[in-house]
């Protein structure tokens, strides 16, 4: 029997410099800092957290299971964050008041408008503005 999962809890992302990726996500997205360490922070988003963390700080001993593993980054990661439509121009102009690297905004037959931009390691994020958040049906278990 599987068990559900209700939410993502955390994603994890590696940065080169903690320092410079904390003031993003909490100057720039306006994401709370809710834990903070000498190799790794983790920031509130949503009703979930984004662990942010320096290459070899996250590791897995090994086990019975499993030989060691590390978080070492090397790729980029996507992660889309829903906002509001109408607050799209707003997320837009932010993006451009604080220099961000963004592309221009995409919009879809259904009136969503999707805004891709770069944090400062090249991680493709992206504003996916919606004028309703009605969470998506229940997959059947199966």
């Amino acid at each position: 029997m599987t068990v559900q999962i209700r939410q993502i809890a955390e994603v994890a992302i590696v940065v080169t410099d903690l320092e410079r990726s904390v003031r993003f996500y909490s100057e720039v997205l306006g994401l709370p800092v809710w834990e903070r360490g000498e190799r790794h922070a983790t920031v509130r988003l949503a009703n979930g957290f984004l662990g942010l963390w320096l290459p070899g700080a996250w590791t897995l001993t090994p086990s019975p299971n499993s030989i060691p593993i590390r978080l070492e980054g090397g790729a980029r990661q996507h992660i889309v964050f829903y906002i509001d439509l109408k607050d799209a121009d707003a997320a837009e102009a932010n993006l451009q008041r604080h220099g961000v690297r963004y592309y221009d905004p995409r919009v879809k037959e259904r009136g969503e408008m999707h805004i891709d931009f770069e944090d400062p390691d090249g991680h493709i994020l992206e504003y996916w503005a919606r004028a309703d958040f009605e969470p998506p049906p229940d997959l059947p278990l199966g």
